[in-house]
């Protein structure tokens, strides 16, 4: 198992434009990449209380893959990096490529319930 968590931000402008296409994103993975465990995509819930405050345009990814090696081709795959050359434009950028932070995690605990599938 090989889980992440990865943030980008969404341009102000495009914001909405981006979770359009990050939805897209999200179901041909789920359809074309079976080690590709998890792929959800979230944005802050401002009605609520967040400590720290997020930043408005923040797009955050929890991300499960079978392996590390399913994680790389995920990133350097088709769907990845046609996504990336076709939509860049909506996401804060740097050297050309949406600017992203990404942890790589070590699950010590816990689970996921089939019902929040």
């Amino acid at each position: 198992m090989y889980p992440l968590i990865s943030k980008w931000t969404a341009l102000s402008d495009k914001k909405e434009e981006a979770i359009t296409v990050l939805k897209q994103l999200a179901k041909t993975v789920e359809k074309e990449e079976p080690d590709t465990w998890m792929y959800t995509v979230h944005t802050p819930d401002f009605t609520q209380t967040n400590l720290p405050t997020p930043p408005e345009g923040e797009i955050v990814f929890f991300e499960i893959y079978k392996d590390e090696t399913a994680f790389n081709q995920h990133v350097s795959g088709k769907i990845f990096t046609d996504f990336v050359a076709n939509h860049s434009d909506l996401f804060l950028c740097n050297e050309g490529k949406p600017y992203v932070t990404l942890e790589v995690m070590d699950r010590q605990a816990g689970f996921i319930r089939s019902d929040a599938m």
